[in-house]
């Protein structure tokens, strides 16, 4: 009986973890959305344009568009916020 009962402490133990992590893992990823969406509003402005033309001489295309510009400014600000997490909480 003792054995059984160490097995089932294991697994209630591991499920604990398991379940602690998932949640550690959504309040990062929550975090990262807020920051991100927040760096996004942040970010838009009227000159926007500049960034754009800037880009295209950068990237030597003429096909960069508002959709391209707002991607790119998403994958930014993602990348910063992610960044910003690990600086936090990793001292990266």
């Amino acid at each position: 009986m003792p054995l059984q009962k160490a097995v089932e402490n294991h697994y209630e133990n591991e499920y604990c973890n398991m379940i602690n992590d998932a949640e550690m893992q959504d309040a990062k990823e929550e975090w990262i959305e807020s920051r991100a969406e927040e760096l996004i509003r942040n970010f838009g402005n009227s000159n926007d344009w500049q960034i754009i033309e800037l880009l295209k001489i950068k990237l030597e295309s003429k096909s960069i568009d508002a959709d391209i510009y707002n991607q790119f400014v998403t994958d930014i600000c993602y990348s910063q916020a992610k960044r910003e997490l690990n600086k936090k909480y990793l001292g990266e």
